[in-house]
């Protein structure tokens, strides 16, 4: 369903649940919503304008060439040899005055000693690892960090090169003006945080070993988004307070095999796909948490009337809300764990009956559920598709594909009256004050959920504006940032960095 049936679907919810009822009441909450404001003064950059400088700073990282594979073997050490190598030419500063410990060879924990080490510290995050470009048309070379329209074409520039330039420019800067952050700040990067690699596991280890417990976690995630749902117009900075866990499933399915011209009812390949589509069409109980009701709350009140009126009585809309936002996968996936169907095999042979058929489902678990919960309801899909073709649900079995991580939905850091989540949006106003802001649960993983173990207040978002293009060419050909997006997502890590002393 697009945004116009959406919209058309919402609106008939809306009429049909308040028609009758208490419509008066419901319009009187519904007028009383409001967009969220910080608690404090907005924190800016104190007059800090990037320059083409920092622009030029940051394609010399871009052409690093550090992709991570998910088999270490074939990876091109010499652009991970180059990365330190290459950030200490462009920001000395940092290194003058920083600690630097490697964890998995390549990954990066860095101090910036602060006037009070007693204090609990911040940890600030990105990677430095990209996806491979092989395969891919691009207009532009990937790694030439070519200026094109205004914009810089590069893989990283989004996901997540924009982000450690920031930061390294940033602390480069304020440095250099002998600026003394009140308490510890870390950075930690890692090499192979698109293959799930061990360097987050071993910084949070030695962090834990020395007693280190963070005030305070900010990775990737959200960032301050344009073309947001509910037909929200204007920009709103969406903060990651969870995400969702997650596993792949190996699904096998076994039948007697035999010559394609004798096809049976039951054959491994149609058994298969029986059960894959019961799998994907009957995922978990749609659930309203406190930071979906949270983000719908913040959407809505920059909204039309319509979804202020359905959104601010929930109360008496949510079943048919929940029916509406499950008809769309993007919002779909908000509210529950989702089964996607990603690979599957057969027969080596075109007519050859095979005795086993194999698929694989990457599974996303929401915040209210376990890996434990995924897998039995995916057997349990699994039964039913069995019965209801007449065998024994022995013929199919469910497995977690141990190749992979997994890992448990990330616990929800708070967001509601918390200093720490307020300082954020303070940041935000100050930079971004076109902005809205609001928590959400974030449906992919990211190295912070490691850090969880020794903080609780853990969030992913990159102080930068994507567009809905620009989200859709993470991992894409053709992933670019815009020069003035870049050099306004510096100010917003300026502003977070030199403004710390108003943390509490």
């Amino acid at each position: 369903m697009g945004k116009m049936g959406t919209t058309v679907a919402l609106a008939g919810a809306a009429v049909g649940a308040v028609a009758g009822v208490t419509a008066i009441a419901c319009a009187k909450r519904a007028a009383g919503l409001r967009p969220s404001a910080p608690a404090g003064t907005p924190l800016t950059a104190e007059g800090y304008h990037a320059g083409d400088d920092a622009v030029e700073r940051f394609r010399a990282l871009l052409r690093v060439p550090t992709i991570s594979r998910d088999d270490p073997a074939l990876v091109d050490r010499t652009p991970f040899e180059a990365w330190v190598p290459t950030l200490r030419e462009q920001f000395p500063r940092v290194f003058e005055v920083c600690e630097l410990t490697m964890f998995d060879e390549f990954g990066l924990l860095m101090r910036w000693p602060g006037a009070d080490s007693a204090l609990d510290p911040i940890v600030l995050m990105a990677h430095q690892d990209v996806v491979p470009t092989e395969g891919q048309a691009w207009d532009h070379d990937p790694f030439a960090a070519e200026i094109h329209d205004g914009e810089i074409w590069a893989r990283g520039s989004l996901d997540t090169k924009n982000i450690a330039a920031a930061i390294f420019e940033s602390m480069n800067v304020l440095i250099g003006e002998g600026y003394v952050p009140p308490r510890d700040v870390w950075y930690f990067s890692s090499n192979g945080e698109e293959v799930a690699g061990p360097a987050a596991r071993q910084a949070v280890a030695w962090m834990r070993e020395h007693g280190i417990h963070p005030y305070m976690v900010m990775d990737e995630g959200g960032a301050v988004a344009t073309d947001a749902p509910l037909g929200v117009e204007e920009p709103v900075a969406m903060v990651g307070v969870s995400e969702k866990g997650h596993v792949d499933l190996k699904v096998t399915a076994r039948a007697d095999g035999g010559h394609a011209s004798t096809p049976a009812e039951n054959d491994a390949p149609r058994l298969l796909a029986r059960v894959c589509e019961h799998i994907a069409a009957n995922p978990g109980k749609p659930e309203f948490t406190r930071a979906l009701d949270a983000t719908l709350m913040e959407l809505a009140s920059r909204s039309s009337t319509l979804y202020r009126m359905v959104f601010s009585n929930l109360w008496l809309t949510r079943p048919l809300v929940s029916k509406i936002m499950s008809s769309n996968p993007e919002m779909g996936a908000m509210i529950r764990t989702t089964y996607a169907l990603t690979q599957s095999q057969g027969s080596p042979a075109h007519n050859v009956l095979p005795t086993v058929a194999t698929a694989n489902f990457n599974v996303r678990i929401a915040p209210f559920e376990t890996v434990t919960d995924a897998i039995n309801r995916a057997r349990e899909r699994a039964e039913e598709a069995c019965r209801a073709c007449g065998v024994s649900p022995d013929h199919v079995t469910i497995e977690i594909e141990q190749a992979v991580p997994y890992t448990e939905p990330a616990p929800v850091s708070p967001f509601e009256d918390d200093p720490a989540f307020d300082y954020l949006h303070r940041c935000v106003a100050g930079v971004y004050p076109e902005a809205g802001f609001a928590p959400y649960v974030q449906n992919s993983c990211t190295d912070s959920r490691e850090f969880c173990e020794i903080c609780e207040r853990v969030y992913r978002f990159g102080g930068f504006i994507y567009s809905g293009e620009a989200r859709s060419l993470l991992h894409t050909a053709n992933e670019r940032i815009g020069v003035d997006v870049y050099k306004r997502g510096i100010e917003f890590y300026m502003a977070f960095l030199r403004n710390l002393d108003e943390l509490r």
